[in-house]
């Protein structure tokens, strides 16, 4: 069976794509080629290209790579209230499947310049609604209980980035996670397991994220994404090895629910154009994903 990486980001060097004046780190590039060869020895051959805050709303970048694509990728862009309907018209048409915001409480380092604030999701909705887009929050999971209700009536489904980007260190017993966990089951949300590094302080396995991950499967798998977040654009720290973060979900994860979440999932939100290869019925991932026969390039 294919699978999706859907979370992922698309760098051009900055001398032919400037970025957000306003960011708070400067990436090197990264290729949509690179990102191929990185991802598709592990069976990868569908993505979601996410916008990073350092482009902003300029979404030159993240347009050429779905382009590039051809209907294997879908994409993720940033949009403030502001946006015109044509313009909202021409992303949907490209393949974009949802727009991210942030939302930090003020003076969080986190609070990255270049974010579009949630702020902007009240006068967006309705008009994401018509285009059939939802929206991806970048947040902490200890800030949603005062959210609950609003994300409980959303008219889009909402995707919560990186697990709800809570420090691990706190473990899986506190109250933004258990209100992620319930929102689950009582809102049109979604999790993306990804972004281990950018919550660990037990890398390079990142043991201290187990309990997370494990939480989120138990609370609701089919509401569940698997991403990379190729290249690891984090500005500290060791980079993340993909193919381990890879090796690491199939290590985590009970061996029925793997394809569900690495692809099936995915399939479901995200509307690829080209369908995910489901493989033959009851198929599963190889829990060795380094086996050449059993990975497509």
């Amino acid at each position: 069976m294919d699978h999706v990486d859907c979370h992922f980001h698309v760098i051009a060097p900055v001398d032919r794509f400037p970025m957000h004046p306003a960011r708070s780190y400067t990436p090197a590039a990264a290729s949509l080629a690179a990102w191929r060869a990185t991802l598709g020895p592990l069976g990868i051959t569908h993505g979601v290209v996410v916008q990073p805050s350092v482009y902003g709303t300029d979404h030159r970048v993240l347009l050429a790579a779905l382009a590039e694509g051809r209907g294997r990728l879908v994409g993720v862009a940033a949009v403030d209230a502001g946006v015109t309907d044509a313009e909202l018209d021409r992303l949907a048409q490209a393949g974009v499947r949802g727009v991210r915001m942030a939302h930090f409480e003020p003076g969080d380092p986190r609070a990255r310049g270049g974010f579009v604030p949630l702020g902007a999701f009240d006068a967006l909705e309705p008009r994401l609604a018509e285009r059939g887009l939802h929206l991806q929050l970048f947040t902490d999971s200890r800030l949603l209980p005062p959210l609950a209700g609003r994300l409980a009536r959303s008219r889009v489904p909402v995707v919560i980035d990186h697990m709800g980007r809570t420090p691990a260190r706190l473990g899986a017993d506190h109250e933004g996670l258990r209100t992620l966990c319930r929102l689950l089951h009582d809102a049109p949300l979604w999790v993306k397991l990804s972004g281990a590094a950018n919550v660990s302080d037990a890398g390079p396995d990142y043991a201290d994220v187990r309990p997370i991950h494990e939480a989120l499967v138990d609370a609701a798998p089919d509401r569940l994404l698997w991403g990379s977040d190729w290249p690891h654009t984090k500005p500290a720290g060791p980079r993340p090895d993909t193919a381990s973060l890879w090796r690491q979900f199939i290590e985590w994860t009970p061996p029925p629910l793997r394809d569900p979440i690495a692809s099936v999932n995915a399939m479901g939100l995200y509307r690829f154009p080209i369908a995910i290869d489901r493989g033959s019925p009851g198929a599963r991932p190889d829990p060795d994903p380094d086996r050449n026969e059993e990975t497509r390039p």
